[in-house]
């Protein structure tokens, strides 16, 4: 069991997969006071209601599992932001990015100064939205954005049992303290202190270069296996989900191989332009798997066996909705298509845009998307400034040039 060098009052926003990992395994963590905070319905209290009576218990691959008995359980979860926030030393936000406003903006006017905010993940663009946020309530809070989820994870029963079906080896973040908010947690750095209370696995490693970390979150997996599945749907309900990343083909890896390319030539065209950042290294999407899920993956061949053997993904299906007949659609809501094309393609897409790099895959994505979110990205091959509700362009937060988007973080 992995310690805190001193009690500290950890606060995990949200209540979903991740939410529910993050709280079974932190609050295991010597030193950790973990609270939750869930506003959404009634989410606080089923949770609390659910594991008062039968304990919380997380699963992992195989056969361990951490099993908590209700006298036991160390964690508690509240939907009371005014009694929990004030006394926080560190905030998780663990929600899907379009919920991210609406914590930050919750939680903002009640933070101390020392309290660093964290995302997990905080996808493209976590940084300048949060810092906006921050500085609108006269705050000056640190952030770190981790670049995406630790584990492949799952529900089980909710408020009472979760399965982990795999950690990732190591993953990037960022540290942003233009604010002034300083870095620590008590007397810890707060990458140190999110390390304990992840454990050993995953390893967390700093990205200086904040725009190649925007690359490096990757909102480029699902839409194109979203896209390159449902994009000639014959409108008729399936009798059962598909698998998602298991039952990827060839059609899905010309969509994934194209928009990486575009990302790829992104990152070459800012390496020519600030050679002095490195921007060098931007992976393909099948050395990215590699380099998460190494001993997950049993075929490493090639980006489609990598994706069809990998364990973490075992039983993975896409996000359906059940019809009143038993049999199952396509949900274009779930964060696959709402959080990662407004909060990842087109913030991708714009960056493209500002070093003259065409994205002909990436904008035959998100045109399809529009139809699914009934937002427009796209008009006449250029990008609309949308609200901030809608999607996290650079653009909507003053963000025109790829200067001013290095300038943003001094």
């Amino acid at each position: 069991m992995t310690s805190l060098k001193e009690k500290l009052n950890i606060t995990i926003c949200g209540g979903g997969n991740g939410a529910h990992t993050f709280a079974g395994i932190s609050s295991l963590v010597k030193n950790a006071n973990v609270t939750v905070v869930t506003i959404f319905e009634n989410e606080a209290e089923r949770w609390a209601e659910t594991m008062g009576k039968n304990g919380f218990e997380v699963k992992f691959k195989g056969d361990k599992k951490v099993t908590i008995a209700p006298e036991d359980v160390k964690f508690k979860v509240t939907k009371e932001v005014k009694s929990v926030i004030p006394d926080s030393d560190l905030v998780v936000i663990c929600v899907p990015a379009y919920t991210h406003n609406i914590y930050m903006n919750l939680i903002s006017p009640y933070l101390n100064k020392n309290c660093p905010i964290v995302g997990m993940p905080g996808q493209p663009g976590f940084e300048y939205e949060a810092l906006t946020i921050l500085k609108e309530h006269g705050k000056t809070n640190t952030i770190m954005s981790i670049e995406t989820m630790p584990w492949a994870c799952r529900i089980i029963k909710y408020g009472e049992c979760v399965e982990v079906l795999g950690t990732k080896d190591e993953v990037c973040y960022t540290l942003v303290d233009k604010l002034g908010g300083g870095t620590k947690v008590g007397q810890s750095h707060v990458e140190d202190v999110m390390q304990a209370l992840l454990g050993s696995k995953p390893v967390l490693s700093r990205m200086e270069n904040i725009l190649k970390y925007t690359f490096l979150c990757r909102p480029t997996i699902h839409p194109p296996i979203m896209y390159a599945k449902w994009k000639s749907w014959d409108g008729l309900p399936l009798e059962t989900p598909p698998l998602f990343y298991q039952g990827v083909d060839e059609e899905a890896v010309r969509y994934l191989d194209g928009l990486t390319e575009e990302v790829t030539q992104t990152a070459a065209a800012l390496d020519n332009k600030f050679p002095e950042l490195g921007f060098s290294g931007v992976s393909t999407m099948k050395e990215w798997l590699i380099d998460h899920y190494s001993d997950q993956i049993s075929d490493k061949s090639s980006l489609l066996t990598c994706l069809q053997t990998n364990s973490a993904y075992d039983g993975l299906v896409h996000p359906m909705t059940k019809t009143s007949d038993g049999k199952f659609v396509p949900d274009f809501q779930y964060r696959y298509t709402r959080e990662d094309v407004p909060y990842g393609l087109i913030v991708l897409r714009q960056i493209a845009s500002m070093v003259e790099v065409s994205t002909p895959i990436i904008d035959e994505i998100i045109k399809w998307a529009e139809t699914k979110l009934g937002t427009q990205y796209l008009k006449d091959g250029k990008l609309c400034n949308i609200d901030r509700k809608s999607g996290r362009l650079p653009l909507t937060y003053g963000i025109t040039t790829i200067e001013e988007f290095f300038q943003f973080f001094k």
